[in-house]
């Protein structure tokens, strides 16, 4: 019985251990998760596939949500692989799916860069996304990675 109950007391020691590593793990859009030649990338992508629904500007239309504003807020809360999967799945509107992963990759860093979340030294990934947080404003402990 003895063996039992410190057994289980190890096993919960490590699902805890490890659930702290996990959650220190985690990141922000604010931590630089993109390139700024990603972003440039993802412009010229965007200016093809994206603008003649959600404008040049990014502002969208009266039909179209805007990608700049209040699309922060709407994302907030959520991590980044939310937002990836919906433009990979979703859009463009006339031809879902279209674009290739690397190419939505560049995409999401151009609408980062153009919500004015800093930039950083390593590319965004397809993968890894569901670590980093969607924080519509700069968390308070955090600093930006240039």
């Amino acid at each position: 019985m003895r063996l039992r109950i410190i057994l289980a007391s190890s096993m919960t020691v490590l699902a805890l251990a490890a659930g702290l590593s996990i959650a220190q793990a985690r990141t922000s859009v604010w931590d630089g998760v993109y390139t700024d030649a990603q972003a440039m990338r993802g412009h010229t992508l965007y200016m093809q596939s994206c603008a003649r629904c959600h404008g040049a500007d990014l502002s969208g239309t009266f039909e179209i949500p805007p990608l700049v504003g209040r699309f922060m807020p709407y994302w907030s809360g959520s991590t980044l692989d939310a937002l990836f999967d919906y433009v990979s799945t979703a859009m463009p509107l006339d031809h879902p799916g279209a674009l290739g992963a690397g190419a939505n990759a560049d995409i999401v860093a151009f609408i980062l860069k153009s919500n004015d979340i800093p930039s950083g030294a390593q590319e965004l990934g397809t993968t890894g996304l569901k670590a980093i947080n969607f924080d519509s404003a700069k968390p308070a402990s955090r600093h930006t990675r240039k």
